[in-house]
């Protein structure tokens, strides 16, 4: 999930990502209803997302935060809770509820600028490292 994206609970709670920092490794969390605000928490990775007010409750886990190419992301793994929608790309997991997916890969500029680099690099050493004789 990114910034200000959202997932529906049951009990018409809304999970929203209000902000994602990867340089400081934390990520804002809002979850409200038709009310307004029930909770909002600022967490890093590993750290437990719990609201037990009504119903069975919902907990997540902060599992990954990072700098994606063009927007930085979150993943978030569902412990407990109903996901009724979410407002990213979801896919059904083994308990047939949408999940978000977050992309694996990182296809930034600066990533794609270090391999030409070092490509470049390998091929001058091959050029003119390698050339036996020449002191």
């Amino acid at each position: 999930m990114s910034t200000r994206e959202s997932i529906a609970f049951a009990e018409d709670l809304t999970l929203e990502v209000m902000d994602v920092d990867p340089g400081a490794g934390v990520v804002w969390l809002e979850l409200r209803d038709d009310g307004g605000l029930l909770k909002s928490s600022v967490m890093g990775t590993g750290e437990s997302f719990a609201y037990d007010e009504r119903g069975d409750g919902l907990n997540l886990t902060v599992t990954r935060i990072y700098a994606g190419g063009e927007r930085d992301l979150v993943d978030l793994e569902l412990v407990s809770g109903e996901v009724v929608e979410s407002t990213g790309s979801s896919a059904p997991d083994d308990s047939g509820q949408g999940l978000p997916v977050v992309v694996e890969g990182d296809s930034s500029l600066a990533n794609w600028g270090l391999v030409a680099l070092l490509v470049l690099l390998l091929a001058a050493w091959v050029c003119f490292g390698s050339r036996p004789g020449r002191r």
